[in-house]
């Protein structure tokens, strides 16, 4: 219910800003979860996928969202950290390994820091992950604004702050479903 929620809160607040063009519904996970917050990143005890978890959470939004599964079983935050747990998902400490996502149906195509270049790839169906506040969070990226350099994302950490400027994007992640 929480995800339906905070879904619906998006889509009001995205009908009342106006932002001119079609916002993409994406699944919307929260890192602090009661279902997950507790499991360890690669099982470290000092790590958990509420501390750390953001891009695990948005890259589970993207694989259930398109509709992809892991050993028969919907993503979610838990399921892909244990997936990546064991199968060499993880360089070291929390640092994904990306290439591992290709055998459950997701590819990296590549990291940029223009983000016109990020919005393109969007316009063209591919799902954007956003690297915000120099690494401290990240966002699958739901709707834009050019003019007012506005972009709007599930966000993992705190699902009310859907709005990030520009200037607060680090850069861009840009994945294909296979």
């Amino acid at each position: 219910m929480g995800s339906f929620k905070n879904t619906m809160i998006v889509f009001f607040m995205l009908m009342t800003c106006g932002l001119g063009q079609q916002i993409r519904a994406i699944t919307a996970y929260q890192n602090c979860d009661q279902k997950w917050h507790s499991e360890q990143i690669n099982g470290d005890s000092q790590k958990t996928i509420c501390q750390n978890g953001s891009l695990v959470s948005c890259i589970s939004m993207i694989l259930q969202t398109s509709g992809k599964t892991i050993n028969n079983r919907a993503v979610n935050p838990a399921i892909l950290n244990k997936y990546l747990t064991n199968n060499n998902g993880y360089k070291q400490g929390s640092e994904i390994n990306f290439s591992v996502l290709d055998k459950v149906g997701l590819h990296i195509v590549k990291t940029v820091s223009d983000l016109r270049t990020a919005i393109e790839y969007y316009n063209n169906k591919y799902y954007i992950v956003l690297n915000i506040n120099y690494g401290k969070n990240y966002g699958v990226l739901i709707g834009y604004n050019e003019k007012d350099a506005i972009y709007l994302i599930n966000n993992p950490i705190n699902p009310s702050e859907t709005k990030v400027a520009a200037k607060d994007i680090t850069v861009a992640l840009i994945f294909k479903p296979l």
